[in-house]
Formats: structure tokens, C-alpha cells, sequence
């Protein structure tokens, strides 16, 4: 692949993300909305009074199944309104990132909660039923049957298992399809964890590494979820309106 092959790709990635945390020259993190791209080059918007021209960026993509390190520029900064700016942003460069995660993840099986705090597309106090595919100290992935939620967004999350509570909130930091057409595998990172909270989060990890089971019946959970291969037609789940949990998600 020639390398302004691999500058088109990794433009494209950074579309289909929609929103992507990239980091400035400065050290600065701004969300950047992504449009459409035409080559190596993207349309998109930025928060009006944290982007200019000439500012670097960098972020860390999942491209084809690998990490990637993507750099860019913002070539054009025009003003779109009181809080946005449109933006050209051309990709300068791209590789194969070698960085492991901060944490490593267990893989786990547990219900939860998703609430709704500052999100894109989703009222807030609205919920979802979730189940945590993976976890870690410092985040985790979920499975939802909800189209909502996007990188982004600001959730809270409530797990009740044996161990205790996890109650912590969430900045959505990927969002992508599942297993079928109407559901979402979203990543996210916990927002200053209280001490309960951390001292679950790591009972569970512990139990989750030896090999016990995350929670019983949580196969009937993922199916009752809607969470599994898409059947002959398939519909999301039902949001749940403010102020009432589903009945899946723990209390």
C-alpha cells in the first residue's frame, strides 16, 4: 500500500469514528466531529475557541483491526457558529502503534446500567441495558441494543454484583456495530471512580482472572437484550424513559 493509500484510510477511519479525542501539540485534548473525507484530506468541525490553522493533532485508531497512530493538521478553520468551527484536517501521517493499553483488560459477562448525562443523541436520564463484554481499572467495553449512545457522549454506569456497586461516569470513547445491525459495542472510560467503585472494579477483576463466572444467567441477559447474531428481522431494544430502570438492569 502506497503511503497516500494509507493517509486515505486512515481519513476514512477517522469519518466512520464520527467523533474522535485528539490530542494538540500542546498536549491539549479537543473532540473533534468528523464529516466526510476526500482523500487524505477531512471535513469536519471543532469546538470554535480551542482549534486554529496550523494546530497539530495526533489520536490512536483501530484500523483493520490494528492500532494505529494517526497525525494531522488542520489546514482550513472557519467560523460555523458561537461554539463551532468547520475545519479542513489533513491526515500528515500514519503507523502501526506498538503502545499497549494503560490497563489490561478481563473479559467479563456482567448486566448493567447505562444512564444518560451529556450525550449527542439520548435525553438525559434516559437508560439503556447494557452487558460489560470487558473490564478494566481504568474502563471497559459494553454491549447494548441501542443505536444512541456515540464517542463523546458522558454516561453513568450502575453495576450491582456480588462484589458491591460500580456507580462511576463514563466518557464513551468509541462506538461501533455488534453482532447485528441493531446493536452497539461502545468503549469507555471511567471518570474519576470513587473508592467503593475502584475497590469493586478490582474485586471483580480479581474474581474474572481466576476464572470464576461474572454472573449467572447472563447468556438468557444477552438474549433477552436482543445482544446476539441478527435474527430474520431485528429491532433495537427500547430506551427506557427518565426516572424508570429497566427491569433487565440492576437497581
Amino acid at each position: 500500500m502506497t503511503e497516500i493509500e494509507q493517509l486515505t484510510r486512515a481519513a476514512r477511519a477517522l469519518v466512520d469514528e464520527s467523533a474522535v479525542e485528539m490530542t494538540t501539540g500542546d498536549g491539549a485534548v479537543v473532540e473533534i466531529w468528523t464529516i466526510a473525507s476526500d482523500g487524505d484530506a477531512v471535513r469536519a468541525s471543532g469546538p470554535r475557541l480551542e482549534v486554529r490553522e496550523g494546530m497539530t493533532l495526533e489520536c490512536r485508531l483501530v484500523i483493520e483491526g490494528l492500532p494505529h497512530r494517526v497525525e494531522a493538521v488542520i489546514e482550513q478553520a472557519d467560523i460555523q457558529s458561537l461554539s463551532r468551527a468547520a475545519l479542513i484536517v489533513r491526515v500528515t501521517g500514519v503507523a502501526v502503534d506498538g503502545q499497549r493499553r494503560r490497563h489490561k483488560r478481563v473479559e467479563a459477562s456482567v448486566g448493567a446500567t447505562l444512564t444518560a448525562l451529556v450525550c449527542d443523541r439520548m435525553v438525559p436520564g434516559e437508560t439503556v441495558a447494557a452487558v460489560i463484554d470487558d473490564i478494566s481499572p481504568g474502563g471497559l467495553a459494553l454491549s447494548i441494543a441501542d443505536l444512541g449512545p456515540r464517542a463523546g457522549d458522558r454516561m453513568r454506569v450502575r453495576v450491582r454484583i456480588f462484589e458491591g456497586t460500580i456507580d462511576c461516569e463514563l466518557r464513551v470513547t468509541s462506538a461501533r456495530i455488534g453482532d447485528n445491525p441493531a446493536t452497539q459495542v461502545i468503549g469507555a472510560a471511567f471518570i474519576t471512580p470513587g473508592a467503593e467503585t475502584e475497590a469493586t472494579i478490582a474485586a471483580l477483576i480479581e474474581r474474572l482472572e481466576v476464572g470464576r463466572p461474572a454472573m449467572a444467567g447472563t447468556h438468557d441477559l444477552r438474549a433477552a437484550l436482543g445482544l446476539g447474531p441478527a435474527p430474520a428481522s431485528a429491532s433495537p431494544a427500547p430506551r427506557t424513559a427518565p426516572g424508570f430502570a429497566p427491569g433487565l438492569a440492576s437497581a
